[in-house]
Parts: structure tokens; C-alpha cells; sequence
């Protein structure tokens, strides 16, 4: 059944693939992007163009997810043009890495400006359309750093953290509207996000850190050797994954999808225990007809 998807961040990496994937399956896709006219515009037309080439229903719109103004601007264009949309996939975002100490609480405060607050400002300009119609679907790009915790990435963790949060309370709160909000949780994935590392304020602290800093240069090592060569975790499978989640009918949807072959067990044990604990807490508060959360 062809649905009206929208998607952010869509100008490179998974959100691109995301909507060639669904526009392909015959989805009518929006893909938004910030500076169409700018900093985005070869992306832009690329996207245009193969849309136009392939004979799918794409269109790219401007879409800044850090402005009130861009996010409501887009929303009432999409919104007039099909009603209400069917499905948006939450999936702009930044990475931040390095020590704690070199992020400034500003640096802190842009990280979460794109990766959360973002997401809420995307949410709140659909929501109220698929409300009216009782349907519709969000699902949120995470990652597994939205689960454990590794050093040197403090603010970009934390933000995963939060949404996976604020993705969880939406499914609470939204399922007995007939609207499902599911989270995608990707590994550690080759694509142009950590070619768009966010730099912190006081990143020259780090040459202060002297026995700190052999951890930190091994980490980068090993990452960059775990990124070299053929790796499993192919970009592609994020954008299946997501497709999966679209084709799944209503209130059957799984709360959280792993994506991650590289290193398949890291979030898994923990979204099954935490969905054991969560069902449990919600039946002691006398909320387990809510949600029975599923996990995957």
C-alpha cells in the first residue's frame, strides 16, 4: 500500500538510501534536507534528478530541524499536499567525539539541538495531522550508543540516550491514538557521519590528558581498522530495516530493531531486559493494558 513518507537528513548516508529504498517500493517519499538552495543543493538536485530519471515520487524540501520556522514551513507544505503523512523517519543527526572536558555546555547544547529537541520539533508539526486521522507512524534513527556507554563520545551517547527515551514515552502515549513510534538502533556504520564530526570548543584540552591519551588514540585506531576493508554492516541494511517496519501492519511493530551484524549481541540483551523490566513496571502501575512493548 503506497504511503507518504517523510524523511530527514536525507541528503547523504541512510537517510538518501532510505528514501530511494521507500520511493522504489512505491511510497510517495519528501526528502528534506537543510540548505537545498545552499550548502545541499548537489545533493538536492542529485536526489531530484534520479527521482525524475527513475520515475518514483520524490520530492526535496527544505527542512532545517534545528528552526521552529523551517520545520513548520515544511510541515504545512507536506501536509497540504497529501493531508496528513502516513510514516517520518527521525533520522537527521550529528556525532560528536572526544574527551568530556574539551565540550563546552554550548557544544552540548548543538549536539542535542539536532539530535533531540530536532526530532521533538519534527514530531510536534506531524503529529497533530495524523491525530486527526487516529494513524500513522514515526520511527526514530537511534543507534546502540542509545544503550551502553563507551568513552570519548560523552554528548553524542548522551543524546541517543535521551531520544531513545522520548521515543519510548511517544509509544506509550501514542499507541491508543492508532500511532506506533519505533526506534532503529544501527552499529557502527561506513557512512559520511563521522566525515561531519562535529569539533568541540576546547578540543585542545586533550594534549592535557597524558593518561588518558593512549586510550583515546586506541580507540580511534581500532574504530578506523573496524571501518577498513569489507565491512558487514552495509548501509543498506538500515534502509531495509526501516521498509520492514513500514510493511508491518499497525500495533505490530516492535518497539526497538537492532541493526548491527558487526557486532549483533551489544543492544539486544539489554533492549530484552529492559522490555522485561519496562512490561513489568507498567503492570505494577496499572498500565500494562497500554503497551505491551516488543522487542527485537
Amino acid at each position: 500500500m503506497k504511503k507518504s513518507v517523510v524523511v530527514t537528513g536525507s541528503s547523504t548516508g541512510f537517510g538518501k538510501l532510505t528514501v530511494q529504498t521507500l520511493a522504489k517500493d512505491g511510497h510517495q517519499v519528501f526528502a528534506t534536507m537543510r540548505g537545498v538552495a545552499g550548502k545541499n543543493k548537489a545533493f538536492a538536485d542529485e536526489l531530484t534528478q534520479w527521482g525524475k530519471d527513475h520515475q518514483l515520487s520524490v520530492e526535496v524540501v527544505e527542512l532545517d530541524v534545528t528552526s521552529d520556522e523551517s520545520v513548520i514551513n515544511a510541515a504545512a507544505h507536506i501536509n497540504a499536499k497529501v493531508g496528513a503523512v502516513d510514516v517520518v523517519v527521525n533520522n537527521a543527526g550529528i556525532y560528536g567525539g572526544g574527551l568530556d572536558e574539551s565540550y563546552s555546555v554550548q557544544d552540548y547544547k548543538n549536539i542535542f539541538e539536532v539530535n533531540v529537541f530536532g526530532v521533538l520539533r519534527v514530531v510536534r508539526a506531524f503529529l497533530p495531522a495524523m491525530r486527526a486521522k487516529s494513524t500513522g507512524l514515526f520511527v526514530q534513527i537511534s543507534s546502540v550508543m542509545g544503550r551502553i556507554v563507551i568513552p570519548f563520545a560523552g554528548a553524542y551517547t548522551s543524546s541517543k540516550w535521551a531520544i531513545e527515551a522520548v521515543a519510548e514515552s511517544l509509544r506509550y502515549e501514542l499507541a491508543p491514538q492508532g500511532i506506533d513510534s519505533v526506534i532503529v538502533q544501527p552499529g557502527a556504520f561506513p557512512t559520511e557521519i563521522f566525515q561531519k564530526t562535529y569539533h568541540p570548543q576546547y578540543e585542545g584540552v586533550t594534549t592535557e590528558y597524558t593518561k588518558t591519551l593512549p586510550y583515546l588514540q586506541g580507540f580511534y585506531g581500532a574504530f578506523t581498522q573496524m571501518m577498513s576493508g569489507d565491512v558487514p554492516n552495509k548501509p543498506q541494511d538500515v534502509a531495509d530495516a526501516i521498509k520492514v517496519l513500514i510493511d508491518t501492519p499497525a500495533g505490530q511493530r516492535p518497539i526497538r530493531v537492532t541493526v548491527d551484524k558487526m557486532m549483533p549481541n551489544t543492544a539486544v540483551p539489554v533492549n530484552e531486559t529492559q522490555g522485561q523490566v519496562q512490561n513489568s513496571f507498567l503492570n505494577y502501575m496499572q498500565l500494562g493494558d497500554l503497551l505491551q512493548t516488543k522487542v527485537n
